[in-house]
């Protein structure tokens, strides 16, 4: 038997590796506090895994790691020193894919910054790490105004200026570039229901010079300010050359940086949203690469959205949903069934994929929010083998989603292919959603995906998130995600502390005085990870395998920092993982054990 330190050996194998992860043919995690997220064993001291898949847990641990000594004669030994042990999180809502292919070098601590210092500290740091020339950039992640100048004045929210970025990264040209921006039209902040997916920027002189040097901008960027603020237009300008003009391996480079990312927090997996600008032919592209590698190393089970031909306006409803074969990643060609006729085989949606990559529905938009369209499009899907979708409702587009599911599972249908329950279809965000609208929910099978846009933006017009309703609700499949990572944050710890607290990025409690009557909103810690882990691979479709550690599970799991239970609230976001086990993998340690 092998004993390692984490310290010593694995974050050099780790290293040596190049962040593929240390293969070990079993790694036995003692001297644990283990959150199981298993009803039957809750909590346990010891872990053994074999391969990719938890052997035992608990007192089961030693025999089990005696056998697998005396049949394979090499286990990994990892004392966890009484550190709490939690199945790696999985986010039910992310734009992950959107933002693992943004331009530069990314400034991931500068999401959890929230006080000029912070972010000065984060800039510092990073551009130590980055080579010289070269991009460090803040792309959506954030709201401008949680950088305070004051720490005890919430409302001394601003950006860095060009000259402090200057002194900060003196080296590098930097971009922050706020990407959702919650928009007035009327007089209160219940007239905050519009939303642009653009805000302010800042730029260092660096950044400056490099744009105002450029010869040719296509697209079109105007001209850069000497103090490097950036209206709303013109951020859109940049971010959409920016996009158009970075490279395949960069935007590689990039996603693998925000996997090892991922991974430091304990994020092994997410439900990926797709999102505005993604686009679903080019951009799963270096997906399909790292996946082809065997690096992309967070589970991702991403969404198709249908959308319209290209060269046909106006293109909606079933046409659209007609065009989701071709927009798989990893599809055959071939024809789908339409309304009205008997169905053959056709394309089964959750076998498009690996382990690593895997579609997981359609997504965010089935149909619009209408009963009638609604209905339309499930009848659609439910006469396709096991398609399934995820769909945006928020304030009064709840109750017409509901009732166009309810239609379409009431109607008679021939054609039909199995039941609507057996899809793990869903309705996102639900900040409005009433508690007869959840019971309702459960009653037809649809999944409850709730996440924490107005965490960043509070003066957003929604209410919710309907937290607390959505635990108590009997029978409901619930969970939870950031809904980053252009609108929120990706740290899923700042989320789990937002559910705890009820406090928004400025310290404002929004979830205790509830406006639609429902009560307070805040939940426990353990119910949060609940839906941070089996709660969301319900969705998913993997709640047999994932999202709990128990013999048989999937070996994804994360060693923490500290006992995120026995903090001050408040301190819950510094929540970081020191050793995280991907398929059986070490793929992350800090050194630290």
């Amino acid at each position: 038997m092998r004993r390692w330190n984490v310290q010593t050996s694995a974050v050099a194998l780790v290293a040596s590796l190049g962040g593929q992860g240390l293969l070990a043919d079993d790694i036995r995690i003692v001297n644990a506090n283990i959150v199981t997220m298993d009803d039957e064993n809750p909590t346990a001291d010891s872990l053994l895994i074999g391969g990719n898949r938890i052997v035992s847990v608990g007192a089961e641990v030693a025999d089990g790691a005696a056998q697998a000594q005396s049949t394979e004669g090499a286990i990994t030994v990892i004392d966890a020193q009484g550190a709490i042990v939690i199945p790696g999180l999985i986010d039910q809502h992310l734009h992950w894919n959107r933002s693992a292919i943004t331009w530069g070098y990314a400034l991931h601590r500068g999401e959890n910054a929230f006080t000029l210092e912070d972010l000065e500290e984060a800039v510092r740091d990073r551009a130590t790490e980055v080579p010289e020339g070269e991009w460090i950039t803040l792309i959506g992640r954030h709201n401008h105004l949680q950088f305070l100048e004051d720490p005890d004045d919430p409302l001394s929210g601003r950006y860095p200026t060009r000259d402090e970025l200057d002194a900060w990264a003196p080296v590098n040209p930097v971009l922050f570039s706020q990407r959702f921006t919650p928009t007035p039209v009327g007089t209160g902040p219940e007239d905050f229901n519009r939303a642009t997916f653009t805000g302010p920027g800042q730029m260092n002189t660096r950044a400056i010079d490099f744009f105002n040097g450029l010869s040719e901008t296509a697209p079109f960027v105007g001209e850069i300010p000497a103090d490097g603020a950036l209206d709303n237009e013109l951020n859109q300008q940049v971010y959409e050359w920016t996009r158009a003009h970075n490279s395949l391996d960069d935007q590689i480079r990039s996603t693998l940086d925000l996997v090892r990312w991922s991974h430091s927090v304990g994020l092994v997996g997410v439900g990926d949203a797709g999102g505005s600008g993604f686009r679903q032919t080019q951009d799963f592209v270096p997906l399909l690469e790292l996946e082809r590698r065997g690096q992309l190393r967070v589970r991702n089970r991403y969404q198709i959205r249908p959308t319209s031909t290209p060269g046909v306006e106006g293109q909606t409803g079933l046409a659209a949903l007609r065009n989701v074969v071709s927009a798989a990643p990893l599809a055959a060609t071939m024809e789908c069934v339409g309304p009205g006729e008997v169905p053959g085989e056709g394309l089964h949606l959750s076998r498009v994929g690996g382990p690593f990559f895997r579609n997981m529905g359609l997504g965010e938009f089935l149909a619009a929010p209408t009963a009638a369209s609604i209905e339309e499009a499930v009848i659609f899907l439910l006469r396709r083998p096991d398609w399934s979708f995820h769909q945006h409702a928020e304030a009064d587009q709840i109750a017409p989603v509901v009732e166009g599911i309810r239609r379409a599972v009431e109607t008679p249908d021939p054609c039909r292919i199995g039941t609507l329950s057996d899809r793990h279809v869903s309705m996102e965000h639900l900040n409005d959603a009433t508690s007869e609208d959840l019971a309702n929910m459960a009653d037809l099978g649809v999944g409850a995906g709730i996440q924490a846009v107005r965490f960043l933006f509070p003066d957003w017009q929604y209410s919710g998130p309907p937290y607390r309703t959505a635990v108590d609700t009997p029978g409901l499949n619930f969970g939870f995600g950031a809904d980053g990572m252009f609108a929120g944050p990706g740290n899923p710890w700042t989320i789990l502390q937002f559910m705890v607290t009820g406090e928004n990025y400025r310290g404002d409690d929004i979830l205790s005085a509830d406006t639609l009557g429902r009560g307070p909103q805040q939940i426990t810690l353990m119910e949060g990870l609940r839906g941070y882990t089996r709660g969301s691979a319900w969705f998913t479709r993997e709640e047999h395998e994932r999202g709990q550690l128990s013999a048989g599970f999937l070996a994804d799991l994360a060693i923490l920092n500290q006992d995120p239970f026995q903090v001050d609230p408040r301190h819950i976001r510094d929540t970081r993982a020191t050793v995280t086990i991907v398929d059986g993998e070490i793929v992350f340690s800090d050194g630290s054990l």
